[in-house]
């Protein structure tokens, strides 16, 4: 009878799980084609004609985020970068913090926006080397903040995309405000501008 009972419950378990998986499947937005491979056909093969509209996701911040927990930070300290945009005048205001070089093939800036409702950042290595990304251009901003799509056009493509929404604009996501990029052996420079026209505060560390 134990046996017989058992039986029945993982019966039950299967249905419980496999509803679960339709339910989540059909309310789970698919993730942008920038997120995924090479674009394909219903029977497996690439796209050809899709293809001319993809775009592979940025290598830069795929690494950035796979290794933000592991790799050395730029500073010791975190640098605070604050912007007071003149509410007079039209957008963003801009400040550059130097990035010095390192022994160390690669590391990792972390920015976090305490303060505003957007900021641009832009990591540009001094001598960029062979395969390494420079510019790159990283988006912060709070969850669930909306932006107009002309504050957002420095962003990178696939980053709108992926938050836009039916009226043309855009809402940011969990952990936008959080981000990382890459930075390379020969350092560079890091410049920030707010996005709008209130007070940004963002750190670098």
């Amino acid at each position: 009878m134990k046996v017989v009972i058992i039986i029945l419950i993982l019966i039950v378990l299967g249905f419980v799980v496999a509803i679960g998986v339709a339910v989540y499947r059909a309310t789970t937005p698919p993730a942008p084609p920038s997120a995924h491979g090479p674009p394909t056909t219903s029977d497996g093969e690439i796209d050809e004609d899709a293809l001319a509209d993809w775009k592979p996701p940025p290598m830069a911040a795929l690494m950035g985020r796979l290794t933000k927990p592991f790799a050395p930070k730029v500073f010791k300290k975190a640098v605070e970068v604050t912007l007071q945009p003149d509410p007079d005048q039209g957008g963003g205001k801009s400040d550059t913090v130097p990035v010095p070089a390192a022994k160390k093939d690669m590391r990792v800036a972390r920015l976090r926006l305490l303060e505003g409702r957007g900021a641009v950042a832009i990591y540009t290595s001094a001598f960029p080397g062979e395969g390494e990304t420079s510019p790159q251009r990283v988006c912060l901003c709070p969850e669930n903040t909306i932006l107009e799509a002309d504050e957002a056009e420095v962003c990178e493509e696939a980053w709108r995309k992926a938050r836009a929404t039916s009226d043309g604009r855009l809402l940011c996501r969990a952990k936008d405000d959080d981000v990382s990029a890459v930075v390379y052996r020969s350092g560079g420079v890091i410049e920030v501008t707010s996005i709008g026209k209130q007070p940004v505060r963002v750190t670098i560390r």
